[in-house]
């Protein structure tokens, strides 16, 4: 189908950009209940990239665990990283996206 070969697009084909380190809460919401990435959930940015871009995810001992399409670049998810959905557009102006990574475009590696 037209999603598994998306999803293995997403995961296995294209390389990363960049990555996100994710908290432990977090890490469990995406690799165990297959929930979107909020920016409550990111601790560290690594690398650079833009909107529509592969990043990896990452546990915070530098495991990447999965893989997904970023709905904000690395400037915009540096500042908002660790704030409340809610208080994004506070920062940034505008939240035109609830999820960092919606878990549709989002597969988990390992």
């Amino acid at each position: 189908s037209a999603l598994a070969a998306r999803k293995r697009w997403i995961g296995f084909t294209a390389q990363p950009r960049g990555h996100l380190v994710l908290d432990e809460g977090a890490r469990q919401a995406v690799e165990r209940q297959g929930r979107s990435l909020l920016a409550i959930g990111v601790v560290k940015v690594l690398g650079r990239f833009n909107k529509g871009d592969i990043v990896g995810l990452r546990d915070t001992s530098g495991r990447e665990f999965a893989r997904g399409l970023t709905n904000y670049n690395s400037d915009d998810i540096q500042r908002v990283r660790g704030l409340k959905t809610q208080e994004i557009a506070e920062v940034l102006g505008r939240c035109p996206y609830d999820e960092v990574i919606h878990r549709n475009n989002m597969v988990v590696t390992g």
